[in-house]
């Protein structure tokens, strides 16, 4: 009887094969990632015996996509799930912040410290005429969102938040930090206090429904570095000098 031999060559795919397919069944047999949790988990733990801390201790550290309409919120009682638990679910499940995406990039919260007072020698040697700046600053050259000229800027709000509590505004690129000026005072100007108004750039928004926005600039954006600024975010006492949602335009 004659036997067949495989060439080199189909062995090798032949173990890429299989390699694969143990790869593939192995992916398949892997359980949710232990950080998901949805209103099965919640429920699984419950039935497990986890105590109410433990439980509600998961859903604080953990990635959490509830759906709690009233009937889900039924189902959950009649599940097992306690009061105590199903509260956190739904605290967890608020906006502390907003939810930004600028051209379907998720955008952070960032918050400013302040980078220096500028003008100062000038006041002294002027005897207080000109104005020293006060400006505020994020690190970096460039912010981790780079959009378009003209981007889609989209935002969910959390509860008694408004949508006039956000600006755009130009940051000016200094080395390997961003800045803008947060007030100045001194000289014949007295004290002024928040952003430029040549800073800031005009916008318009449109609801989307709910608590969503869409926010556009009137016209298309030069190259440079911009802020979704948060008006009243600055606690000077605490050296926060507001805080806002980043990016670069190419």
């Amino acid at each position: 009887m004659r036997r067949r031999f495989l060439s080199a060559g189909a062995r090798i795919a032949l173990v890429s094969l299989v390699a694969w397919l143990l790869c593939a069944g192995l992916a398949w047999a892997l359980p949710p990632q232990e950080g998901d949790i949805d209103n099965a988990r919640v429920v699984e733990m419950a039935k497990l015996g986890l105590d109410d801390d433990i439980i509600i201790a998961k859903i604080k550290t953990g990635h959490t996509k509830f759906a709690l309409a009233d009937n889900d919120l039924m189902e959950l009682k009649k599940a097992g799930v306690s009061g105590k638990v199903i509260a956190a679910m739904l605290e967890a499940s608020v906006l502390k912040d907003a939810h930004v995406k600028i051209d379907g990039n998720p955008a952070e919260l960032h918050t400013l410290g302040q980078a220096k007072v500028g003008g100062r020698l000038g006041a002294v040697l002027s005897a207080g005429i000109k104005s020293q700046k006060q400006k505020a600053y994020l690190q970096g050259q460039h912010a981790a969102v780079i959009s378009s000229r003209n981007p889609n800027i989209e935002m969910e709000l959390p509860p008694n938040d408004s949508i006039d509590n956000y600006i755009m505004v130009r940051m000016d690129a200094k080395g390997d930090r961003r800045e803008l000026e947060t007030g100045a005072a001194g000289g014949v100007v007295g004290v002024k206090q928040g952003i430029r108004a040549e800073s800031i750039v005009k916008t318009s928004y449109e609801a989307l429904g709910g608590r969503k926005f869409k926010m556009s600039a009137h016209d298309n954006l030069k190259g440079g570095e911009y802020i979704l600024y948060v008006v009243g975010s600055a606690d000077f006492q605490k050296g926060i000098f507001g805080k806002g949602y980043d990016f670069t335009v190419e």
